[in-house]
């Protein structure tokens, strides 16, 4: 134990002349639904009720290189109304190390790439009128690499954009369900530009 705290002792002092910790994170909220109207009737429409929080934390180790770890926690609900009332919830909690470098900076704009090694955990629960059920539970492991941008607002502060429309995954999904588990694994690379989607988020300096 007192070799392993030396040796991470060391390794800061080495690269002290660069360490910044840094903590950030993003927030998600999203909410679908309405109704039908037909004449005098109105009918409800199934609501989507999506949230995700990701805090994270590292240390830049040089100027163009940094590491650190991200935790994370996703609610989804789907209520479809009726008589009874039926409600479908899932809520998945993550922890993601990963690896970052800073290619090149244009004034104020960084480009950088992203490496992740992710670890999730995710639970179904069914609940129709007074009665919860407990339904498939999703274990998940991947490996996935990335593009993004950041831009500086501050020398503390700045707002990052990641681009998930271009990519490389490497993941192994288990899904378990009473005494039946399904697996199932997934190897992609490559860019859809007709729908790249961006995660939008901040880190702020110490």
């Amino acid at each position: 134990m007192k070799r392993t705290v030396a040796t991470l002792i060391m390794l800061f002092a080495a690269t002290g002349v660069f360490a910044q910790i840094f903590v950030g994170g993003s927030v998600g909220f999203n909410v679908t639904g309405g109704k039908t109207e037909s004449g005098n009737t109105s009918t409800d429409k199934v609501t989507q009720t999506s949230f995700s929080l990701t805090p994270k934390a590292g240390i830049f180790l040089s100027e163009k290189l940094a590491v650190g770890t991200m935790l994370g926690f996703n609610l989804q609900s789907e209520k479809t109304p009726g008589t009874p009332e039926e409600i479908d919830r899932t809520i998945t909690f993550g922890l993601t190390p990963f690896a970052r470098y800073y290619a090149f900076s244009l004034n104020k704009l960084t480009v950088f790439a992203q490496g992740n090694l992710g670890f999730s955990y995710g639970v179904e629960k069914n609940k129709v009128g007074s009665a919860t059920t407990t339904g498939p539970k999703t274990t998940t492991i991947g490996i996935s690499a990335f593009p993004g941008i950041s831009y500086k607002l501050t020398d503390k502060v700045e707002l990052e954009a990641v681009i998930s429309g271009i990519n490389f995954t490497l993941n192994r999904v288990s899904v378990k369900h009473n005494n039946t588990k399904d697996i199932t694994n997934t190897f992609g690379v490559g860019a859809n530009l007709d729908a790249i989607a961006t995660t939008i988020g901040a880190i702020v300096k110490f």
